[in-house]
């Protein structure tokens, strides 16, 4: 088959991490399948460009680019209708010059919605998506910015008559554009079920779980009945924002007992200052700061390393995660995962079968199973064994790369 895929990031950069390696690594795994692949993606990238087997075109913009110097205001209405005809007019270009059979649409947030549209409507040409979030249910995001109130009090004076102009703009031109979303693949039971529900994509959507690399994360000092209890060495790695739930680790690590302290935590990503500002704050107030740790995001080669220096992932989102790829990566490197099942994630995590389950946002229950992973070594030394051959079986990136060469050879006939 001949591949054209669609995503907002692509390495290397820094941007949404987990979506964005899944992405590479499926394009990677059905080139190596002997498949013709093609990438179009955004002019966002950070370090060399990597040598590859295919073409990667760095052509699209991200709007409204949060991270750029110009105001979102500013980008809507300086050039946004030229991008979006210029973003059109590079997928037309690709499509004529490599006549894919499938236009795979990845991590779209920040696309514009009318070069989705542009796929779905080229005759000839299959488009599918592959959904580990809930992009159909998201609005444009010019849209969302200009219906959302403004944060400063002076710029709401120039919001509020900007947002109305806006808007009547967007309704002008046709927007929200409705999308077919004919062809869908899901990262999970949860969001199938949740946006089948809603109407947003078809029935006939299928589920193909995310999947890690074996043989990449590999056990290595991992989690045993004999180092158990004597330390937990906690993890929580990914995004610092409030709706994963991070500050319900510290306030758990505050109500264990002085004697039951053995336990370390090392938060381990990038985020707003304000909420690292705000979990520093907690941190010194409950007098942790010989337990708990915070250091910058690594690159994803280093993830093994530290996965390897620790015995315990905890999961505290309070968010429906689509499914934590950051779960399955721990899990087959055998350590022993405690969390919560917001989403799909209680699709491989079920408590006292694969790992530890708490309620989100109650640091007393994660304190309960903190304790518990203490006191019960011999359980959790199961646990996270039976967590590492449900990855084993289940959750391999090769079999998610089959599957979906499965999917995409059924869709075109």
């Amino acid at each position: 088959m001949r591949i054209l895929f669609i995503t907002n990031y692509y390495p290397p950069s820094n941007r949404d991490w987990g979506y964005m390696q899944l992405c590479e690594e499926v394009a990677d795994g059905l080139a190596a399948r002997g498949h013709e692949i093609t990438v179009l993606t955004s002019t966002q990238r950070d370090g060399p460009e990597i040598a590859r087997s295919y073409p990667v075109h760095r052509l699209l913009t991200i709007e409204p680019d949060w991270h750029g110097r110009r105001s979102a205001a500013w980008q809507f209405f300086v050039g946004r209708r030229q991008r979006e005809r210029q973003a059109v007019a590079h997928l037309t270009r690709l499509l004529e010059d490599f006549w894919p059979q499938v236009v795979f649409i990845w991590h779209a947030i920040g696309l514009p919605r009318v070069l989705l549209q542009a796929a779905e409507n080229r005759p000839g040409v299959v488009t599918a998506y592959y959904l580990a979030g809930y992009l159909p249910e998201l609005p444009d995001e010019y849209i969302a910015y200009w219906q959302a109130p403004p944060v400063a009090g002076t710029a709401r004076l120039l919001k509020r008559p900007l947002a109305q102009l806006a808007l009547a703009m967007l309704r002008r031109e046709g927007k929200p554009i409705p999308l077919k979303y004919e062809h869908v693949i899901c990262v999970s039971n949860y969001v199938r079920q949740r946006l089948v529900a809603q109407g947003l994509i078809p029935a006939s959507a299928v589920v193909i779980h995310n999947g890690v690399d074996i043989s990449f994360f590999s056990p290595s000092g991992h989690l045993s009945a004999e180092t158990l209890p004597n330390q937990l060495r906690c993890l929580i790695a990914g995004w610092i924002v409030p709706e994963k739930g991070i500050h319900t680790a510290i306030e758990a690590l505050a109500q264990l007992p002085a004697a039951e302290l053995p336990v370390t935590l090392t938060i381990l990503g990038n985020g707003p200052i304000e909420y690292r500002d705000r979990l520093q704050a907690m941190v010194l107030r409950n007098n942790l700061q010989d337990i708990v740790m915070f250091h910058a995001a690594v690159p994803r080669q280093q993830m093994p390393e530290v996965l390897a220096q620790h015995n315990v992932l905890i999961l505290p989102s309070e968010y429906e995660e689509p499914i934590a790829r950051a779960m399955q990566e721990a899990m087959a490197m055998g350590l022993l995962v405690i969390g919560t099942t917001t989403g799909g994630s209680g699709e491989l995590l079920v408590h006292e079968k694969t790992g530890l389950v708490f309620e989100p946002g109650n640091p007393h229950s994660l304190a309960a199973q903190l304790a518990r992973a203490l006191s019960e070594p011999d359980l959790c030394q199961r646990l996270a064994e039976a967590g590492r051959e449900t990855v084993i079986q289940e959750y391999d990136i090769k079999r998610t790369i089959a599957q979906i060469e499965d999917y995409l050879q059924y869709v075109t006939g």
